[in-house]
């Protein structure tokens, strides 16, 4: 009888790494889901190291690298299936010819197999330890503000007229243009360390934001960012806060703040816009300090709609005109520049990403999805009564 050879899937080398690599990080994975405890420890000891190292090597550049990648992503992807018509063609010759054709070609093969495999097990890697995992940490209001899950009506409107009256106020202080839209005095470097300090500082009282922040990096492609109606974006593969340019300049630094919670492991949405609306009205800068509440704003404004009778919201403060126009994502003007460029209709495009951001945040446990992003207006309510 022939003896055949069984070929043993773990003894390359290679398969041995990627295999218990993998292992390893799926192990992490379901014990994060079982083990908040463990989740905690993870997020507070040994998360920082991601962002220490990948952040460093990353902000070597000004650009985002995490977009480059994206790009850099959809090439391989067309190479890789053009490669694979080829290879096949190939495979069809040499079963005609009845021969094999080992050498140069097979070795090309070879590497461009195990390229593309690592790319993928790096993908799976960073997408679980620095996104994933961080899904099922305890939350801010678990570590830091226990009381009532329920915050009553008057909690709701004190903290609605204390942000409405402090935005009101600080309008009137910002720096203009000529058109009366807001600017920051400084240079792009010191709004970033304005951000950085104002981040630092919540550390004092939330361990984990406490260490390490690199720049922020500008987008691109904000025009088409614009269209998905993304204020800024967390790249967990490369460890960066990135934010859209196009954007009206006032939501920069909360969503420079917000993308940097996630750099210290805080992935809840809700939580993020908390960080981002808490260390800006910390912050010692008056720019940073009205982003700050002009990001909280509206969400706060549409649960008073929905939560207190019309009588009573008629004895409330309202935001002033110059208020109503600096809340905005995008201004009339900003909006003509970004369909102007549009390759796609922007419905098409945030309808496609409201659908990845719903699908993504249900498969890590979040059971409201996109809708969770306004649960930042129970942690507001909570920090203005603490």
């Amino acid at each position: 009888m022939k003896y055949i050879k069984k070929r043993k899937i773990l003894k390359n080398l290679h398969t041995r790494c990627v295999f218990f690599l993998l292992l390893f990080v799926t192990a992490v994975h379901i014990l994060a889901w079982n083990s908040k405890p463990f989740t905690n420890w993870y997020r507070l000891n040994l998360f920082p190291l991601w962002t220490g190292i990948i952040g460093r090597i990353s902000s070597l550049t000004h650009g985002s690298v995490g977009e480059i990648l994206i790009i850099a992503g959809v090439c391989l992807t067309v190479a890789e299936a053009l490669l694979l018509i080829l290879f096949l063609v190939k495979k069809g010759f040499e079963r005609i010819q009845n021969k094999k054709q080992a050498g140069a070609s097979s070795g090309f093969y070879k590497w461009n197999r195990r390229f593309v495999c690592w790319v993928l097990v790096y993908i799976y890697v960073t997408e679980t330890l620095n996104c994933y995992v961080l899904y099922h940490a305890s939350t801010v209001e678990e570590q830091f503000y226990q009381g009532s899950d329920e915050e009553g009506m008057e909690e709701l409107i004190a903290a609605y007229t204390e942000t409405v009256t402090k935005a009101n106020a600080l309008s009137a202080k910002v720096a203009r243009d000529a058109d009366g839209q807001a600017v920051y005095e400084g240079t792009q470097q010191q709004l970033y360390d304005a951000c950085k300090k104002a981040m630092k500082k919540q550390g004092k009282k939330y361990p984990y934001l406490a260490g390490y922040y690199p720049d922020p990096k500008p987008v691109r492609a904000s025009h088409f960012m614009s269209q998905q109606h993304l204020l800024g974006i967390y790249f967990p593969f490369t460890m960066e806060a990135n934010y859209n340019t196009v954007m009206y300049p006032l939501n920069v630094p909360a969503t420079i703040c917000h993308e940097f919670s996630h750099l210290k492991g805080i992935i809840l949405e809700d939580e993020a816009n908390f960080f981002g609306f808490a260390a800006c009205i910390e912050s010692e800068d008056v720019y940073l300090q009205y982003s700050g509440y002009l990001s909280v704003l509206g969400y706060l404004a549409r649960q008073v709609r929905k939560s207190v009778p019309e009588e009573i919201r008629k004895t409330m403060p309202g935001a002033d005109e110059q208020v109503i126009q600096d809340d905005v994502f995008l201004t009339q003007a900003q909006w003509a520049q970004v369909e102007e460029r549009a390759v796609m209709p922007t419905e098409t495009v945030n309808k496609a990403t409201n659908v990845f951001l719903e699908k993504n945040l249900t498969m890590n446990g979040i059971e409201d999805g996109i809708q969770s992003y306004s649960r930042v207006v129970r942690l507001v309510v909570k920090y203005y009564a603490d």
